[in-house]
């Protein structure tokens, strides 16, 4: 194995590997690849292993056995593949070590008539990709070996597995066990919740529905039948509007108003009649039409006019389906488990209000606000990276642990009962609903609700929240995608307001931005999380800014109220909103309207600029909110949405506490005004830390009141302030985790 040989070789060849577009082409090149390498080291057996994630085993992918030792002991022909675990074998231990291994076996060693063998890691960037071995009758055959050309060998291998990645995992996948019996797929909570269903599969397409139906009749039948379904989900979506007990009415009205009036235009159904009339069936009629108005949305360059595609999907799954039943029972969402690639803000609403049991979203890409949206809809949802969650059928019964991070396919009863006790275990007594906060030496804190509809209100109250410490504004915006007029905001706002009976309200204005788009911005922003967003997005929009400004005025008439600005970088924005606010404030003294006159104004201490500028900031407001989870992210630079960083997301960093500690100490006599809304303020952990540098008002997620409660009575202040000292002199982050381990 001569200098730089084998990766020239390589080299030589890699180009190549572009050109192939099936698992057998793929082979080919492997086995020539590795025909050349056993030329020029001499070596009488070679082959590629590939990495099986899902089983932690390596799998043989192609070989070359000159002198038949492959045969009798690595594989058979007529058998599957051979795997080895990534730990206790050689071939395991090259893979996770990342590291070339030699192995030489004795002369008198018969059972091996190879004796010499190289392992070479096939690596591509960071990503372990398999292992490359080659053996040799020689003992002595690979001790001379170029390393720097074994590095290069390794890097090319991995470079053309790497453009036929898709093709490898298919090659190394396991059989389906889907179809057979019980299974589990693994994932990560975005929302809380034990429920178990039936699946549904939806939005990729309408053809399972269409799968479900009866042979086609006649084109008279066929138009029958499409106005019968017509006539059955324009009932269903009137009664959506109409129910008293909607989780937001108001909302409601606005996403499925939408669905009730594309149904009834008459462009739609006319061209879903002429293709009945042309002898297509009703289902495939509606099927076509729909495809045909989903596609012109989905080309449309604006976000909001894209994101319409999936409304119209969703009603013709509703028109298709309810094809298929009978009148009195119709399409329904109950006690289904719809399984998704993706999901928007509006269709999670949409699907809470048709009663659906929960969600599992194959991939990543499930932003803050559809968790946050989730949990405020009391709604199960879990987040897997496994491709065999949209192989699932139509119809198979499932039990969905988001909780503990579970999807159980066909659960046995057994399971079943087991998951059950285990979630009931976590269950613990309520009994610190109509008490105020306070430490265990009577000192009395704040504890208030983070809202973001109106169930959550409603849900603060019966929870013994002293009010709304953050109301989202923006979730209104987000699921109608696109901005609401003043008359719109002012009604879904009263009807927040009322809830509370005189309790203080929070009101934050529109924190549009981030990975959120609306009319005014169809351009994609290349880093939105340091773009136009929070309080520069509402300057950027002034005419929707005071609308939302008014709105917020009038319906806190008579109330508590309080505005509170995001995402605030210096002094110059509060003062640029100040004066917006007295703008609107003359604006409806001119309307002779209701409305507040002299609202609380307070900032959202989120970014590093804003926690260096809080004596200034404090000057100016009436009071200051801390946003943790945001103000973690910046200054750690790390975003916790992001799978390959969260391990990294820490609230307790010392950084961070350093920060925190820093805000309230610069906050000078607003101190009383200072509150933490994000997950810190309802952590076990940071709860002493916070009350020990003064810290008195807490937000959090409606849920979690009465621990919060619970867990403040456990502490006195003296107590606190000294774990906030201890935390404050730990530096590294190490150290941290053992002391809170030990607390």
């Amino acid at each position: 194995m001569g200098k730089n040989h084998c990766s020239l070789l390589l080299h030589d060849i890699s180009e190549r590997i572009y050109l192939f577009e099936t698992p057998e082409e793929v082979d080919g090149f492997l086995t020539e690849a590795i025909t050349l390498l056993m030329g020029e080291s001499g070596a009488s057996l070679g082959a590629v292993f590939v990495r099986d994630d899902r089983s932690q085993e390596l799998v043989f992918r192609v070989g070359i056995d000159d002198e038949g030792y492959w045969d009798r002991s690595i594989c058979s022909k007529d058998q599957a593949s051979r795997r080895f675990r990534y730990d206790g074998t050689d071939l395991g231990r090259a893979f996770r070590e990342g590291a070339t291994r030699f192995h030489t076996y004795s002369e008198d060693d018969e059972a091996h008539p190879l004796k010499s063998k190289i392992l070479i890691p096939i690596i591509r960037g960071p990503e372990k990709m398999g292992v490359f071995i080659m053996a040799h009758k020689d003992a002595h055959a690979f001790s001379d070996v170029d390393h720097e050309d074994i590095l290069n060998t390794s890097s090319l291998l991995g470079a053309m597995l790497a453009e036929s990645t898709m093709l490898i995992n298919e090659g190394a996948k396991e059989p389906s066990t889907l179809e057979r019996g019980p299974s589990v797929i693994k994932g990560i909570k975005t929302s809380e919740g034990l429920v178990e269903g039936r699946a549904l599969p939806i939005w990729s397409d309408t053809n399972s529905a269409v799968e479900h139906l009866p042979p086609q009749g006649t084109p008279q039948e066929e138009e029958a039948l499409f106005n019968r379904s017509q006539s059955l989900s324009l009932e269903q979506l009137e009664e959506m509007q109409n129910a008293s007990a909607a989780i937001d009415s108001e909302i409601i009205s606005l996403i499925f108003t939408a669905q009730y009036y594309m149904l009834k235009d008459e462009s739609l159904t006319n061209k879903i009649l002429t293709r009945i009339k042309e002898g297509f069936s009703a289902p495939d009629a509606v099927h076509a039409v729909i495809d045909e108005y989903a596609e012109i949305f989905s080309n449309m360059k604006e976000l909001r006019f894209a994101e319409k595609a999936q409304d119209v999907r969703d009603l013709g799954f509703r028109l298709i389906t309810n094809m298929g039943k009978p009148r009195d029972e119709g399409f329904s969402y109950k006690g289904q488990i719809v399984l998704s690639r993706h999901i928007y803000p509006s269709d999670l609403f949409r699907l809470a209000v048709e009663k659906v049991a929960g969600l599992a979203l194959r991939g990543a890409g499930v932003t803050a606000h559809i968790s946050i949206l989730a949990r405020s809809l009391n709604l199960p949802v879990l987040v897997t990276d496994d491709k065999d969650l949209l192989e699932i059928p139509e119809g198979t019964p499932l039990l969905l642990d988001a909780t503990g991070g579970r999807l159980y396919i066909r659960p046995t009863e057994e399971t079943i009962t087991s998951v059950r006790k285990q979630r009931a275990l976590k269950l613990s007594v309520r009994d610190f609903y109509m008490l105020k906060g306070s430490t265990s030496d009577g000192v009395h804190v704040h504890v208030a609700a983070n809202v973001n509809l109106h169930n959550d209100a409603k849900v603060a109250v019966a929870q013994g929240a002293e009010g709304i410490g953050l109301y989202r504004s923006e979730f209104p915006f987000i699921l109608k995608k696109d901005f609401l007029s003043e008359e719109q905001q002012y009604r879904i706002y009263k009807s927040i307001i009322d809830t509370q009976q005189g309790k203080p309200v929070i009101m934050r204005t529109t924190d549009i931005g981030g990975d959120k788009l609306l009319k005014g911005r169809s351009e994609e922003e290349t880093n939105p999380f340091l773009g136009v967003r929070g309080i520069r997005f509402s300057l950027a929009n002034r005419e929707m800014f005071r609308n939302q400004l008014k709105a917020m005025l009038r319906a806190g008439a008579n109330a508590d109220l309080s505005i509170m600005v995001p995402m605030v970088t210096d002094v110059e924005e509060i003062l640029t909103v100040k004066e917006e606010l007295a703008l609107c404030i003359e604006q409806l003294k001119n309307r002779k309207a209701e409305f507040n006159p002299a609202p609380r104004l307070g900032a959202m201490i989120e970014l590093p600029s804003a926690a260096m500028a809080v004596d200034e900031l404090a000057e100016e407001t009436d009071f200051l909110s801390i946003g943790s989870n945001d103000l973690t992210m910046y200054l750690l630079a790390i975003d916790r949405t992001n799978k390959n960083l969260s391990h990294l997301y820490r609230s307790y960093h010392p950084v961070v506490l350093k920060v925190l500690a820093q805000i309230a100490e610069k906050s000078g006599d607003k101190i009383s005004e200072l509150s933490i809304c994000g997950e810190a303020a309802s952590d076990p952990v940071l709860l002493p830390f916070l009350l020990g540098i003064g810290i008195r008002k807490l937000s959090v997620i409606p849920s979690k009141i009465e621990e919060v409660k619970r867990n403040l009575f456990n502490y006195s202040i003296e107590e606190a302030e000294k774990i906030a000292q201890q935390m404050l002199s730990i530096r590294r982050i190490g150290d941290m985790e053992k002391y809170i381990k030990a607390l």
